[in-house]
């Protein structure tokens, strides 16, 4: 990509690659497809609910982790693709609730329509446009999502404005995208081949803040979720994935392309895997509103004569747990040591009570909790065990852990959250950092999680893509 090319030439090229992805065999059957959504956050649940067509291995997040989607709600799909987010957000909203792909693609959409008739999913509409221009009216969207397209697009500030442009005064943004750490080589961000596969088209993290405020967001929230770039490598031709998908043909394509620029640099130096959240200030959604009522009602505790369980490192007063606290760093005082020998723990997080623990589906972000539930996603991709509970949504856990109960009864839930490893309560009232993390789990952050292509082609390794 030399710089006298425009963006509509930029644009067509966009479309003709991934319109050849469409057509192609790349998908959910496939090994190497799915170990490049697992890197990214889906689980192997949500894979298993899709219909073949609908993953191709072109996402870098799963924007519904923290999009918070409720029953009822209206949710948009930018860059719909095969329609994977689609079908999933669909489930989440039921059937009073309505889903809308939106994707520039003839060839994307028809994949995305086939698996709408496989699936027999009657609250979900797809629609062929570029999302700089929406075909919908003001006003009218709960939550936007969108994984790994933003990028593509040449004028991100006119993507911004028509999002805010749709939602409803309370909705909000929810994006899995990649953004820039630092500025690109030269070789890189003038490579129609880096574009196509979503990074040189990127802008800076704090550039993507900054543009979605100017656009009328408020509470914006990037987050780098440490995901592993090269994920995206193992998908090409040459990635040595000869299985039940004949990617082994001389034909090249958009993954043989962006592996290649791969192995020319180090792409998680310069580039990042985000989740970006953000709201649109104004009454809130009336689903929303249902969500944060249910939240307020804490359930009863009785107070308890027992005193908290020596094992965690606990003082029972109320001052520990207020709310300014929350965004601090823990203190190495406050943590519990914990043995190193055990590979893989069991790590469980008791959670104030909140209509859901994402925190970007309320009034205000909580920029703590996003960040927080990045962490999260990076340890279950460590191999470690990690569980949730909700006070508002699921009570009975606080009420079967004696620890907890008893805590509870004695302190009261402005202690909340409390932090559980391997049964050993370590620490509570704020949200532990991702170093924090690493300790008591003994990982190291810089594991990365697939097997980086090589440039003799080959990607043996746990991915399964060999």
């Amino acid at each position: 990509m030399n710089t006298s090319t425009n963006s509509g030439d930029l644009m067509q090229h966009v479309r003709e690659q991934y319109a050849e992805v469409a057509r192609g065999e790349l998908n959910n059957d496939s090994n190497t497809v799915r170990s490049i959504a697992t890197a990214f956050g889906y689980s192997a649940e949500e894979l298993q609910q899709l219909p073949v067509e609908a993953n191709m291995g072109l996402s870098c997040g799963n924007p519904l982790a923290l999009a918070g989607i409720r029953a009822g709600e209206v949710v948009v799909d930018l860059g719909c693709g095969g329609g994977m987010d689609v079908f999933l957000a669909a489930r989440k909203v039921g059937p009073t609730g309505r889903v809308i792909g939106i994707d520039m693609t003839t060839e994307m959409l028809d994949r995305a329509r086939a698996g709408q008739q496989t699936l027999g999913l009657t609250n979900v509409e797809f629609h062929q446009a570029t999302i700089d221009h929406l075909p919908l009216p003001d006003n009218s969207v709960d939550c936007v999502i969108s994984n790994c397209v933003i990028n593509l697009v040449p004028d991100k500030f006119a993507v911004f404005q028509e999002i805010f442009r749709v939602l409803k005064p309370g909705g909000r943004v929810a994006l899995s995208d990649i953004a820039l750490r630092q500025e690109l080589p030269s070789e890189v961000k003038h490579s129609v081949e880096a574009y196509v596969g979503c990074i040189a088209g990127a802008i800076l993290i704090d550039e993507y803040r900054s543009q979605l405020e100017r656009a009328g967001f408020q509470s914006v929230v990037v987050t780098d979720t440490g995901a592993d770039l090269n994920a995206y490598a193992i998908a090409g031709n040459g990635g040595g994935c000869c299985g039940s998908i004949s990617c082994c043909s001389e034909e090249k394509s958009l993954h043989d392309g962006l592996a290649s620029v791969m192995q020319a640099f180090d792409a998680n130096a310069y580039a990042a895997s985000v989740r970006v959240h953000g709201l649109k200030h104004g009454n809130v959604p009336l689903a929303l509103q249902r969500g944060a009522e249910q939240s307020g009602s804490e359930p009863h505790f009785a107070q308890a004569s027992a005193p908290i369980a020596s094992t965690a490192p606990i003082a029972p007063t109320a001052e520990c747990c207020a709310a300014e606290r929350v965004a601090t760093t823990i203190p190495v005082s406050n943590l519990q040591p914990l043995s190193k020998e055990k590979t893989m723990k069991t790590f469980q997080v008791y959670d104030k009570p909140m209509c859901c623990s994402t925190g970007v589906c309320g009034p205000e972000v909580d920029p703590v909790l996003p960040t927080f539930a990045a962490d999260l996603d990076w340890l279950k991709h460590q191999g470690h065990h990690v569980a949730r509970y909700n006070l508002a949504q699921q009570p009975q856990a606080f009420l079967e852990n004696k620890a907890i109960h008893q805590l509870l009864s004695t302190v009261g839930t402005d202690c909340l959250p409390v932090i559980v490893v391997d049964g050993a309560i370590v620490s509570q009232a704020v949200y532990p950092s991702r170093d924090d993390l690493a300790n008591w789990m003994a990982v190291s952050p810089a594991k990365p999680l697939l097997p980086v292509a090589q440039a003799g082609g080959s990607c043996c390794g746990s991915s399964g893509c060999c």
